[in-house]
């Protein structure tokens, strides 16, 4: 993994390899490098759901101005503690990934590739058709 990096870059590893939450006082946000192994030359199997606890992201702080979050969110700061035993792993990559391996298959079933609608294009063209009817046949009655 990373072979060929100066050490400035590999320092802090157990810290952005580590399934953990991140904490800054109210604000608590899953870190799930295994979702995205590819990035640490390991390879990718089809992630597990994960529960973004959206109870997290309902918190705000008005009205909370006693509220000892220390307290609150311990158990996330027990597991932010132990983060060194949830280091994501995986298999070295080796070569890119193929068109039918089952990362790529179920990518593809849950990506949006395009920018645009699948049908975008077809619809644009039978648009365009319309429009290119229309004015030849309104070309053809004048005459």
């Amino acid at each position: 993994m990373n072979v060929g990096l100066p050490d400035y870059c590999t320092a802090g590893k157990d810290i952005w390899c580590t399934i953990s939450p991140l904490i800054c006082f109210h604000i608590i946000e899953w870190h799930r490098p295994n979702r995205v192994l590819r990035q640490f030359g390991f390879r990718q199997g089809i992630p597990q759901p994960c529960d973004n606890e959206s109870i997290l992201h309902k918190c705000d702080l008005r009205g909370r101005h006693d509220v000892d979050w220390t307290t609150r969110h311990g158990d996330y700061i027990r597991r932010w503690s132990s983060r060194r035993e949830h280091i994501a792993r995986g298999e070295m990559a080796i070569g890119s990934l193929g068109y039918h391996d089952p990362y790529m298959v179920w990518y593809r079933s849950i990506t949006i590739r395009f920018l645009t609608r699948t049908g975008s294009f077809h619809e644009l063209l039978v648009i365009f058709m319309f429009y290119l009817f229309i004015k030849v046949y309104f070309i053809f009655i004048r005459i």
